[in-house]
C-alpha cells in the first residue's frame, strides 16, 4: 500500500484549471520528484496536500485512510511536513523556541529539558547538527534548512514535502544535504522534493512525476530514464541542443571597482569590504556565492541605488559614484533585479507601461512633456514580436503584467533594459523561478548580448547558469571578492570551497 495516494485532483480558479486528473502515489522509504515548468501545477497540487488549499474533486488517501486537510495545522497532525522555499522561522527566536513553537503544551519551562533531548537526539540521528541555544539570525542559510528540517521530525511526520530545497545552498552543503535525505529515506520516510534541476534529480530521487499545463505527464522511475527525456516530458518539445558558447573576445575595460566598501544600514558593519573587479566590453561576470554575501549590494551601488561609503567606481572611464540611477541609466547601466515584482515591474500596470517606464519622459514617447501612446504602442508589439511575449488573452499589450507568467515577465523587462544604449547590463539572478525554456531565453539573450560587444554582471545562485555561460567567475564571500576564476579553472568544487570562505589558493589544491 502506498504511503500517499492522490486521486484524479482537480482545482480551478476563475475557470481556469490548476490540476486537472492529477493522480500522484508516493510510497514508504521513496524519494520522489515531482517535475514541471512554471505554471504546471506543482505547488498548487502540493498546497492542496499540505491544507492550503482544498481540491475541487478528487481524493487523497494517507497511510490507508481518506484525508480532506483544511489547514496545514490538520496535515501536520497527521504525519505530513512541509518545508518552503522561504523559511518560516522567527529570526530572533532560538532553534529550539522555534521548534517548539505552536505545539500545545510546550511552552512551559518543564518542557524545555525534554524538548531539547529530543530535538538533539534526532539531529544526531539525522546528521542535522545544530546548537539547539543558538539564534536563528546567527545560523548559515544551510543551517537554517537543517531547522526546517527538524521542526517537521519532531511532529513526528512521516511524510516530508521539499520545495526547491537546494537553491540557497553550496555543493557541499548540498551534497551533506542529499546524504541527509537518503538516511530518512532508508529511515522509511517518503519524502516529495520540487526541483527543476534535472541533475539533482537523477542523483536523489527514486521516481519522477512531471506535470504540465495542469495534468500529470508520466510518472517514470528514475534509473530508467534520461534527463533528455524529462525535459521532452516537461516542456511537450525536445530543447535546442547546448551549444558550445565560444570564448569571449573581450575589449577594453568598460566597469572598475577598487576598494569598494558599503555600510550595513544603521551599521558600522560592511555589506561590501574593499571590493575590487573589472569586467571588459563583450564579457560576462558572473557573481556567485551563497546569497547574502554581498551580490544584492554590489548590484545597488553599481546601479546607483546605494552610495559607496569609500573606494573608486568608473565606468567608461568616468567617475560615477555621485550620478544618480537616472544618469547611470542614461550613461549606458542597465538593471534586471532579482525582485521582478518589487523592483523591475509595477504589477497593475500593462505591458504597454511597464515596457516604457525608464524612458517615458524623453523621445520618442514623449514630445512636449506629453506621452505619445502611438510611440508607446508601437515599441510593446515589437517586443512582443522580438522577444516572444504571450500575454493573456485577447487584451495583448493591454494586459496586466500580473497576468502574465514569470517567464513572460522577465521578458518584459529583458525587452526594456537591452536597449541599443545598454553597455552595461547587471542581472541580477535573471532566471530565478523560471522554467527550462524561459531560462534557455534568457541566457541566450544575455550570450547575444556578449556578443554584440556589450558586457554583463552575473548574479546568480545557480552554479549551472554561472558555469554556463560566464567567461570569467568571481566568488563573493562576506561581502568581498575571494577569488575569480577564468571559465578553463573554474568548476564546482573550487568554486563551492570558496563559497564557503576557503580561500583560493586552497581551493585550488
Amino acid at each position: 500500500m502506498p504511503l500517499l495516494e492522490m486521486k484524479h485532483i482537480t482545482k480551478s480558479f476563475a475557470g481556469v484549471y490548476a490540476n486537472e486528473d492529477v493522480d500522484l502515489s508516493v510510497e514508504q522509504g521513496e524519494i520522489h520528484a515531482l517535475l514541471g515548468e512554471n505554471g504546471a501545477g506543482k505547488t498548487t497540487l502540493m498546497n492542496i496536500l499540505f491544507g492550503i488549499y482544498q481540491a475541487d474533486k478528487g481524493e487523497i488517501c494517507f497511510k490507508g485512510e481518506h484525508v480532506e486537510f483544511k489547514s496545514p495545522g490538520e496535515a501536520i497532525a497527521r504525519g505530513i511536513g512541509m518545508v518552503h522555499q522561504h523559511f518560516s522561522l522567527v529570526k530572533k527566536m532560538t532553534v529550539l523556541d522555534n521548534v517548539m513553537l505552536g505545539l500545545k503544551g510546550q511552552g512551559i519551562v518543564a518542557d524545555r529539558k525534554s524538548a531539547r533531548e529530543k530535538l538533539t537526539g534526532l539531529a544526531a540521528t539525522y546528521g542535522l547538527l545544530v546548537n539547539p541555544e543558538a539564534p536563528v539570525h546567527t545560523l548559515s542559510v544551510g543551517e537554517q534548512q537543517r531547522v526546517e528540517i527538524l521542526k517537521a521530525l519532531y511532529r513526528d511526520v512521516s511524510l516530508l514535502i521539499l520545495d526547491e530545497p537546494t537553491g540557497v545552498l553550496t555543493p557541499q552543503e548540498t551534497e551533506n544535504f542529499f546524504g541527509v535525505l537518503k538516511r530518512l529515506r532508508d529511515e522509511g520516510y517518503g519524502i516529495i522534493i520540487i526541483t527543476h534541476r534535472l541533475g539533482e534529480i537523477m542523483d536523489i530521487s527514486d521516481r519522477v512525476t512531471v506535470l504540465r499545463d495542469g495534468r500529470k505527464v508520466s510518472s517514470l522511475v528514475t534509473e530508467e530514464t534520461t534527463p533528455e527525456e524529462l525535459s521532452a516530458c516537461m516542456i511537450g518539445r525536445e530543447l535546442k541542443a547546448g551549444r558550445e558558447i565560444r570564448e569571449s573576445a573581450a575589449g577594453d575595460i568598460a566597469l572598475s571597482l577598487k576598494d569598494v566598501c558599503l555600510h550595513k544600514k544603521h551599521s558600522t558593519k560592511m555589506s561590501l569590504d574593499h571590493v575590487s573587479l573589472t569586467i571588459r566590453r563583450g564579457e560576462i561576470l558572473g557573481i556567485a556565492g551563497v546569497e547574502g554575501n554581498g551580490q544584492k549590494e554590489l548590484a545597488e551601488v553599481i546601479t546607483g541605488i546605494r552610495r559607496i561609503n569609500s573606494g573608486q567606481m568608473e565606468y567608461q572611464g568616468k567617475d560615477i559614484r555621485r550620478d544618480s540611477v537616472k544618469e547611470r541609466f542614461r550613461a549606458g547601466i542597465s538593471y534586471i533585479s532579482d525582485d521582478r515584482h518589487g523592483d523591475s515591474l509595477v504589477m497593475d500596470m500593462t505591458v504597454e507601461d511597464n515596457l516604457i517606464l525608464r524612458d517615458f519622459d524623453r523621445q520618442p514617447f514623449s514630445r512636449n512633456m506629453v506621452l505619445d501612446y502611438r510611440q508607446a504602442e508601437k515599441r510593446a508589439r515589437e517586443a512582443l514580436d522580438e522577444y516572444s511575449i504571450k500575454t493573456s488573452g485577447k487584451s495583448g499589450i493591454k494586459t496586466p503584467v500580473k497576468l502574465m507568467s514569470g517567464g513572460n515577465q522577465q521578458k518584459v523587462i529583458l525587452s526594456r533594459e537591452i536597449s541599443e544604449e545598454a553597455g552595461l547590463i547587471v542581472a541580477s539572478q535573471p532566471t530565478r523561478g523560471l522554467d527550462i525554456g524561459a531560462t534557455q531565453f534568457v541566457h541566450e539573450t544575455l550570450l547575444r548580448q556578449r556578443d554584440a560587444g556589450r558586457c554583463v554582471l552575473l548574479i546568480s545562485a545557480d552554479l549551472d547558469e554561472i558555469l554556463g555561460v560566464s567567461d570569467r567567475v568571481a566568488v563573493m564571500y562576506e561581502g568581498r571578492i575571494i577569488g575569480i576564476l577564468n571559465r578553463d579553472e573554474a568548476d564546482v568544487h573550487k568554486i563551492g570551497l570558496l563559497m564557503g570562505g576557503i580561500a583560493k589558493e586552497a581551493a585550488d589544491e
